[in-house]
């Protein structure tokens, strides 16, 4: 695969790409992508037939057709039967003959191609210079309408030639799709044969060889052809812009003049002259036409005469199907003339018509222009009639003429009749002529009219269905030229014998919404599946909600990577197209992206390494808390006190953390007591133990631990080492709160005095006091 380096949506991608570093980055970064630009800008633009040296695709493809004409003399000597190996068969014989005569004829296409593609490229220049230095008419405004005309009818013309050109190169590049899938496969049937095997292994691999040969001289024609197409495409548009160009000037000033019309009247005159002859050499051929008929007519009364009447010969058919044919014969030419009576009606229509556009041009006032515009469309509503009148003519003499040619088709050639089936065909053809002649009159003088009618029908006197029709089709021819816009394309090379092939893919906007559209279905079924799944695992315990919500979260982005994969796959979208992302990604966006892709690849590593879980309890950066969230691009962190953290992937990388809970859930806890002086020790260590070991959430194993730490002036010093499960039930700060409840009504029992506490002197009588 390839891509096309000097794409202009590339090239557009990377000078915003520019802009927003100059912005945001330093100038070294700017210096540097400027001067990729720079290098993409001083290559030059390259064609998938261009290569460096022409002369050895020429002397390839001579050598191809010299070695074909040799296999295939060697294949017609008759000892080539007589030669062929175990296991191959005359089939594969004619096959591979077959195959070489192909060959043969695709290479001399090919160098025709070759020789059509440079004639093309010049034309295409030549129309480019010529659309580039045309600087206005020699003639002065106003301009004449006729020549307006001309270039309208000119435009016309060339736009269909382009649309023609452009399906014409849709058609040859899936035609090269078909030809390189075949090459593959033929690539393929190559490297599963031994190169060491038998003789008619060596024999199939040779023909396949010379396959190779051919497909790839096949691939060569088309490509060359649509390169041709190509140019042609390019001229094409440069004559259209040219003609854009001076139908906008001549619209700006126009005339219609007397010498116009007159012009018009002397077009037409000479035109109904030259029908006329022709009418008078059709009715000559009316009055042979009806002698024949006349004389096959006699000859059947007179074999009706001496023929018996209960079985006549074949003689007698024949003479019938001659009448038959003699007044079909006669029934057609008045049909032809009567179709040029209807040419010189036309005429006259058409000469009517353009004298109405005279009087619309000179029209001093609205009411009279109105007249006109009104005596126009009244020639389009006749036009129109005539246009269904021809058209069902022409189905039914189609028909009658299919009809014929299937006949014909089953008659057998020493079948007498055969020669007379030729001349009904040649009648109705005649006659099918005439009538496409006068169709496309009338559809060609239909558009001119539809043409003025809508020059000269003010919008604001236009009906509500024409404007909404109007509309309708603007928008959709919009609609049309956005979905079929195309955003990028790359390329896909094959070598083959020597020959490079390149298949260029278009890729339109409306493929890509295509599929988007296919991605967001999938991607909201997907979505609805892994809820429902999540839901299922959590309600049967199999793991905890937060956990299922982050292997859901990733999972769904997995997903989302193969599913992308496989809309474009399907919809025949190469993913080559997202190259330029990438580059502009590696070059521009990833100055800015740099902290977007480290977190995203940093939650990968956390996900699968496994030292830190949904669930565990950690201290980051004094911050310590449960992490309840693994996403793509940070963690959420949640504090004892409800507050949620989110901590970016990377720093759990970058920096020290403390799992509590990474190999287990325990963890040890300390609780001191200050008991007073003189107090027993081996007392408040067994009080001490006895409150911890109570204590439901205080667990057994390891056993508890109590140490007399120090003497102080004032106190005993003891600790208490205890083991607690980090859980949701379980709160450090609470639990040792509950075990200095339980130390202070066991001290008071056994009346031991906390370090500093103060004593409470007994009471004394009232009289003592007195």
């Amino acid at each position: 695969m390839s891509f096309h380096r000097n794409s202009p949506h590339l090239r557009l991608l990377l000078l915003l790409a520019v802009a927003w570093i100059s912005i945001s980055q330093s100038p070294a970064q700017v210096a540097g992508l400027k001067k990729v630009l720079d290098t993409l800008a001083d290559e030059k633009s390259t064609t998938p037939l261009a290569t460096d040296k022409p002369d050895e695709t020429l002397a390839r493809l001579q050598q191809w057709q010299k070695e074909a004409r040799e296999s295939l003399s060697r294949l017609d000597d008759p000892a080539a039967v007589t030669a062929l190996p175990p296991g191959i068969v005359l089939a594969d014989l004619e096959q591979r003959r077959s195959e070489t005569e192909q060959t043969i004829l695709n290479t001399g296409r090919y160098l025709k191609a070759l020789d059509a593609s440079s004639a093309e490229r010049k034309a295409r220049d030549a129309t480019r210079v010529e659309s580039s230095s045309w600087i206005g008419f020699k003639e002065t405004p106003p301009y004449s309408i006729l020549l307006l005309d001309e270039l309208r009818n000119e435009q016309d013309a060339v736009r269909g030639k382009l649309a023609s050109y452009q399906s014409s190169q849709v058609v040859l590049q899936r035609t090269l799709t078909a030809v390189l899938n075949e090459t593959k496969d033929n690539e393929e049937a190559t490297s599963k044969l031994p190169v060491d095997g038998d003789d008619a292994v060596k024999w199939r691999l040779e023909a396949l060889q010379s396959k190779a040969r051919l497909l790839a001289a096949k691939a060569g024609v088309i490509q060359t052809n649509d390169q041709i197409l190509s140019y042609q495409i390019e001229g094409t548009k440069a004559e259209l812009s040219l003609l854009d160009r001076k139908i906008k000037i001549a619209q700006s000033s126009t005339r219609f003049s007397a010498e116009d019309l007159t012009k018009i009247e002397t077009v037409t005159a000479d035109r109904k002259t030259a029908i006329s002859k022709e009418i008078e050499a059709l009715s000559k051929r009316q009055k042979s036409a009806a002698a024949a008929r006349k004389q096959e007519q006699a000859a059947l009364d007179t074999l009706l005469a001496s023929s018996p009447p209960d079985k006549p010969p074949e003689a007698l058919d024949i003479a019938k199907f001659r009448v038959e044919v003699a007044n079909e014969r006669v029934e057609t030419l008045e049909s032809v003339v009567e179709g040029f009576e209807n040419l010189k009606q036309l005429d006259s229509i058409i000469l009517d018509s353009y004298e109405e556009r005279k009087s619309y041009f000179d029209a001093a006032t609205p009411a009279a222009r109105g007249e006109s515009l009104l005596a126009l469309q009244e020639f389009q509503d006749r036009l129109k009639a005539w246009q269904i009148f021809i058209g069902n003519e022409i189905n039914g003499v189609s028909a009658d003429l299919s009809r014929l040619d299937s006949r014909f088709a089953a008659t057998d050639p020493a079948d007498p009749k055969g020669p007379l089936l030729t001349d009904q065909r040649k009648g109705k053809a005649e006659k099918l002529e005439v009538y496409q002649r006068i169709s496309r009159t009338v559809e060609t003088q239909l558009k001119l009219l539809e043409r003025w009618v809508g020059d000269f029908t003010p919008k604001d006197r236009k009906s509500i269905n024409q404007r909404i029709s109007g509309f309708g089709l603007q928008a959709w021819e919009f609609v049309k030229r956005i979905w079929s816009f195309e955003v990028t394309s790359s390329e896909e090379t094959f070598e083959v014998q020597g020959q490079v092939l390149t298949k260029r893919i278009p890729v339109t906007l409306g493929e890509l919404l295509r599929a988007i559209f296919f991605f967001a279905i999938g991607y909201a079924i997907l979505a609805k599946v892994a809820n429902r799944i999540q839901g299922t695992i959590v309600r049967r315990g199999h793991i905890a909600e937060a956990q299922a919500k982050t292997l859901r979260n990733w999972a769904m982005i997995v997903a989302a990577v193969f599913l992308a994969i496989g809309t474009l796959s399907l919809l025949k979208i190469p993913i080559t197209i997202f190259a330029f992302f990438g580059g502009a990604l590696a070059i521009g966006l990833g100055f800015g992206s740099q902290t977007l892709i480290k977190n995203f690849i940093s939650g990968i590593i956390v996900l699968f390494e496994r030292k830190i879980r949904v669930g565990d309890i950690i201290d980051v950066g004094g911050l310590s808390g449960s992490v309840t969230e693994i996403n793509t691009r940070s963690s959420v962190l949640k504090g004892g006190d409800g507050k949620e953290t989110l901590v970016p992937n990377s720093y759990f990388l970058e920096n020290r953390i403390t799992n509590l809970t990474l190999t287990n859930r325990r963890v040890r806890r300390t609780l001191t007591v200050r008991a007073a002086l003189g107090s027993p020790p081996q007392s408040v260590s067994t009080i001490l133990r006895e409150c911890v070991e109570r204590h439901g959430l205080v667990l057994n194993d390891p056993v508890p631990v109590i140490t007399f730490e120090d003497f102080t002036d004032n106190a005993f010093v003891f600790t208490a080492y205890y083991w607690t499960e980090f859980n949701d039930r379980t709160n450090a700060e609470v639990v040792a709160s509950d075990i200095r409840f339980m130390l202070e009504k066991r001290f008071a029992e056994s009346e031991i005095d906390f370090a500093g506490a103060q004593k409470k002197l007994p009471k004394e009588p009232d009289a003592l006091l007195e």
